[in-house]
């Protein structure tokens, strides 16, 4: 038991780490989203909309994968969606750097709470369960919701991220991934979200 007390205790840096990565979007106050933060948001955005949802889920999986999703950044830090859509080299060096801060957790941990953590972040990325593609749909609302906080609705930062001029799609399109899931709140929630980030363009005076 000892042994895995340590292994456990040796984790936990791992998830310090992860409160410490800094994301592209901003908070009100101007400061950087960390992943730790978007994972709290996510998280409390599944408990707000799983009442509401047409379809059944594993509530207690729905809640590990939005844990989960990230932590691979402790080793990688962020690759922003506009970088990776704009260079696809950079997603593929993501994807590998991912996999493999993802294996070397899985031995660092005990086999079976390993095994656990490995397999649901695999099952995140797979994107082939119902609760995988939810988390996921929910995950890219939180992004784009989060985007928009910035200093009551000022948008204008978005232009001056890497590959900046990407965020102006990534914030104003659907998501497939939202129409596949047959899911009205989220499609209700998306639209929301879509709204607020038009609405700000506009008072900022950027055209899409």
């Amino acid at each position: 038991m000892q042994n895995k007390i340590e292994k456990i205790l040796e984790f936990m840096k791992v998830l310090d780490k992860v409160c410490l990565v800094k994301r592209a979007t901003l908070l009100s106050d101007g400061t950087s989203e960390t992943d730790s933060s978007h994972s709290f948001k996510l998280a409390w955005l599944l408990m707000m909309v799983y009442p509401y949802l047409r379809h059944e889920y594993n509530y207690t999986r729905l809640l590990e994968l939005a844990l989960v999703h990230d932590i691979a950044e402790a080793e990688t830090g962020d690759c922003p969606k506009a970088v990776q859509r704009a260079n696809p080299n950079a997603k593929k060096l993501k994807d590998a750097q991912e996999l493999a801060a993802m294996q070397k957790y899985r031995d660092l941990l005990p086999a079976e709470l390993g095994g656990r953590i490995y397999d649901l972040w695999r099952e995140y990325e797979d994107k082939k369960t119902p609760e995988s593609r939810l988390v996921t749909a929910l995950d890219k609302i939180d992004a784009n919701l989060q985007a928009n906080q910035h200093k009551n609705g000022d948008v204008r930062y978005w232009l001056e991220c890497e590959d900046g001029a990407q965020y102006l799609t990534i914030n104003t399109e659907k998501k497939q991934v939202v129409a596949i899931l047959d899911e009205p709140v989220i499609e209700k929630l998306e639209d929301a979200v879509i709204a607020l980030s038009l609405d700000n363009l506009e008072k900022c005076g950027i055209k899409v």
